[in-house]
């Protein structure tokens, strides 16, 4: 299964006409790395994650969320936040999700 970063790397390194080979002699990250990269059974870190996207010749811009978006990360994070504690319930324990998400406009 390929990871979110992977198949971004992947695309940005195929529209840029490059092998792995390539790619890694531009960036300096070995061939079998990359691999790992695109296939998912790695995660680089950011800023080697934007090293190799820039070697691929591919344009990263950051823009600004919205405040839609803001909102919408926040009811992200509180649903994992909520997800990481089911594990650690044992069955019959009350869950109650976090009553500010449901609130929300």
């Amino acid at each position: 299964m390929t990871g979110h970063s992977g198949a971004v790397l992947l695309q940005a390194r195929k529209a840029g006409r490059l092998t792995q080979a390539e790619l890694a002699r531009r960036s300096g990250v070995s061939r079998s790395t990359i691999s790992l990269y695109e296939t998912g059974a790695r995660e680089p870190g950011a800023d080697l994650f934007l090293r190799l996207l820039g070697a691929t010749g591919a344009a990263v811009t950051v823009e600004p969320f919205s405040e839609e978006q803001v909102r919408r990360g926040r009811i992200f994070s509180d649903l994992v936040a909520f997800a990481h504690e089911l594990p650690h319930r044992w069955p019959g324990d009350r869950i109650g999700f976090p009553a500010a998400v449901w609130h929300r406009q």
